[in-house]
C-alpha cells in the first residue's frame, strides 16, 4: 500500500498516481507499506533523480536493522525501530517487546517513508490528513494547517515532517512505561512476600532481559537521531522548531533508557532482597532446631547413662531412682532453656 501527498503552505492534497516531477513548492511524501518490498524505489529515483546506494538498498530489505543513520549522494537514510501494536506480555505472562524498523529517505523536497503496515503513528497520521481536523482535548477543532499532529502549523519542509512522524514513533515507548512498571513492581511484591512461593522465574529473566534489549533500542534510537540532528545543523541553518522537536524526542530517549536502566535494577535488587529473605527465615529455621536439639541433649545423656549394661549402678536398684533420674533430666533441660534465654536476651539488649 502506497500514498503520495503534496505539502504546501496551508494545504494538504492526496495525488492519486506518483507524480513526473518534483513541486516547485512544498514538497512530496510518499509513504509505503513494508509489505511492498523495494519495488518504489524505481520511482522515487526516477522523479528525483537520485540513485539509492546499494548498501542502503540492502539495509532496507534488511527489517532486523537496528536504529541508524547515514548519508547517501543526495539523500539522507535514517532508520528508526518502532515499536510493534502486539500485546506486551504474551500468553505466558512473558514480557516481550516486539519493534520493527521505520525508513525515512529525506531528499530535496521529498520524504520517503517505508514502514509497517500496522503502525499506529502512520495509521493516525493519514487519519489528521484525510479528515482535515484535528479534535483537541479541549474541544477546539483545528485545520489540518493550522496544526499538524503535535506542531502548532503545518511543517514547513520535509525535515519537520519527518523529525515530527520520528517523534511520534519514540512518544510509543513512553506510553507502555506505566504497564511494565506496574507488573515488576507486582512481582517485586510477591518476591518479598514470605508467606506465598514466587513461581514467575521464568518470566522474570525474560523481563530482566527485554528491558536490557528495551535499553539498547533506546540507545541505539538516540544515537541514529542526534547524528541525524548534527547533520541537519550543519548542512543547513538550523530551525528552531526542528531542533527543539529532536531535543524533546531524545530527551524522551533519555527517559525510557533510565527507566529501563532503573527496572532492571529494581528487579535485581528485589532478587536478591528474595535470596537474601530466604536465607534469613532458613537460618531461624536452624536456629529453632539446634536450640530443640540442644534442649534434648541432656536427656540423651542420661537415658544413654541409664541404658547402660552394668549390673551396678547408683539409682538403679533404689525405690525412688526413677523419679530423681527424672528429676535431673527436667533442671538439666530447664537449666539449659534459662541459660540460652539469658544469652540471647543480653545479645539483643547489645
Amino acid at each position: 500500500m502506497a500514498f503520495w501527498y503534496h505539502l504546501q503552505s496551508g494545504a494538504i492534497t492526496a495525488l492519486q498516481q506518483a507524480p513526473t516531477a518534483l513541486p516547485e513548492q512544498g514538497f512530496y511524501w510518499f509513504d509505503c507499506t513494508l509489505d511492498e518490498d523495494l519495488a518504489w524505489v524505481p520511482a522515487v529515483e526516477s522523479l528525483s533523480g537520485l540513485s539509492i546506494d546499494e548498501l542502503h538498498l540492502e539495509d532496507l530489505a534488511n527489517l532486523q536493522h537496528p536504529s541508524h543513520f547515514d548519508v547517501g549522494p543526495g539523500y539522507t537514510l535514517l532508520i528508526i525501530r518502532s515499536l510493534s501494536t502486539k500485546p506486551l506480555f504474551d500468553d505466558n505472562n512473558r514480557l516481550s517487546i516486539k519493534t520493527r524498523p521505520a525508513f525515512f529517505v529525506l531528499s530535496d523536497r521529498l520524504l520517503v517513508t517505508y514502514r509497517s503496515q500496522d503502525s499506529k503513528t502512520f495509521e493516525a497520521l493519514h487519519h489528521f490528513i484525510e479528515s482535515g481536523t484535528i479534535q483537541t482535548s479541549k474541544g477546539v477543532r483545528f485545520a489540518v494547517s493550522d496544526q499538524f499532529l503535535k506542531f502548532k502549523k503545518q511543517p514547513k519542509n520535509a525535515e519537520e515532517m519527518l523529525i515530527q512522524t520520528v517523534s511520534g514513533l519514540i512518544d510509543r515507548y513512553l506510553d507502555i512505561r506505566a504497564e511494565i512498571s506496574e507488573k515488576l513492581d507486582r512481582w517485586q511484591r510477591d518476591l518479598l512476600n514470605t508467606r506465598r512461593r514466587f513461581e514467575d522465574w521464568e518470566a522474570l529473566l525474560f523481563a530482566r532481559n527485554e528491558l536490557i534489549r528495551l535499553e539498547t533500542v533506546a540507545e541505539d534510537q538516540t544515537d541514529a537521531l542526534s547524528d541525524w540532528l548534527d547533520y541537519h545543523c550543519k548542512k543547513s541553518k538550523s530551525d528552531s522548531t526542528i531542533v527543539l522537536k529532536a531535543k524533546d524526542s531524545l530527551e524522551h530517549l533519555e527517559r525510557v533508557s533510565g527507566l529501563a536502566r532503573r527496572l532492571g535494577e529494581s528487579t535485581e535488587a528485589a532478587v536478591q532482597l528474595h535470596f537474601s529473605a530466604t536465607a534469613h527465615k532458613t537460618n531461624e529455621i536452624v536456629t529453632v532446631l539446634t536450640l530443640l536439639s540442644a534442649v534434648f541433649m541432656p536427656l540423651t545423656l542420661f537415658t544413654g547413662l541409664f541404658g547402660m549394661n552394668f549390673d551396678d549402678m547408683p539409682l538403679l536398684k533404689s525405690p525412688h531412682g526413677f523419679w530423681i533420674a527424672g528429676a535431673m533430666m527436667v533442671a538439666s533441660s530447664l537449666g539449659l532453656v534459662i541459660l540460652i534465654w539469658r544469652i540471647r536476651n543480653k545479645g539483643t539488649r547489645k
